[in-house]
């Protein structure tokens, strides 16, 4: 990659290089050091690693387990920064269980529990709250991060994650991919409920396919919490 980031021809995906490196809709800022990153939907690790190296501690979290493994390779693709990537399988959703994810490829970067596919996989799936218990039962600890993001691109459970407020309050920015059109739902949602925890919000489109079916169902929302967060 660009930034000298080396991915597994197996997991290359033209979108997910044009939107991480070129477009760079998941931008937090040149220098993270300090931050800690929890990435909800990691897929291949793509965004794990871009902003690990950028300097932040990333949690990369991927349910899809053919997408993990790929993950993992891409991890051990880059030494330097594996020591600031703690990978986690597992899904987040409305209840700590089981859940089917759907897929239509092995390593496929639309697989949801809301979608449509042809393969049909059992995962375990954690509410917000309970995986950020989990990470600190690794020995993660949360507070001695300056600023701390969540960023959520996991195909509609970003409207499940969204009813946890105190879990919510942690971050200082949080930046959702949202797909409302898997849950005909809009962004709406989303905004108020962030909104009324103080943050603030832009909507915006970041690909053709937002501009497409309109910012209502689908795009980036990103949301900030105090004038300190770039």
């Amino acid at each position: 990659m660009p930034d000298s980031i080396m991915l597994s021809l197996e997991s290359f995906d033209p979108l997910v290089i044009a939107e991480t490196w070129l477009y760079e809709i998941h931008f937090l800022g040149s220098d993270l050091t300090n931050w800690f990153v929890l990435d909800i939907g990691a897929y291949i690790g793509d965004t794990a690693l871009y902003y690990a190296k950028r300097g932040a501690f990333v949690v990369a979290v991927e349910p899809l387990p053919s997408n993990y493994e790929a993950m993992l390779r891409n991890i051990e693709l880059n030494p330097d920064l594996k020591s600031r990537i703690v990978p986690i399988n597992v899904a987040v959703g409305p209840k700590d269980d089981c859940v089917e994810f759907v897929c239509s490829k092995a390593i496929d970067g639309g697989a949801s529990m809301y979608g449509n596919g042809r393969r049909k996989i059992k995962v375990r799936s954690v509410r917000l709250s309970t995986l950020i218990k989990e990470i600190n039962a690794r020995g993660v600890d949360l507070s001695r991060y300056e600023f701390k993001a969540l960023k959520m691109d996991c195909k509609g459970c970003e409207y499940d994650v969204i009813h946890e407020p105190d879990a919510l309050k942690l971050f200082d920015i949080i930046k959702i991919e949202y797909s409302g059109y898997l849950r005909n739902k809009t962004y709406h949602e989303l905004k108020k409920a962030l909104e009324d925890l103080s943050f603030k919000c832009r909507v915006y489109a970041h690909n053709e396919f937002a501009l497409r079916i309109g910012l209502d169902k689908h795009g980036m929302l990103t949301c900030n919490k105090d004038v300190k967060s770039p």
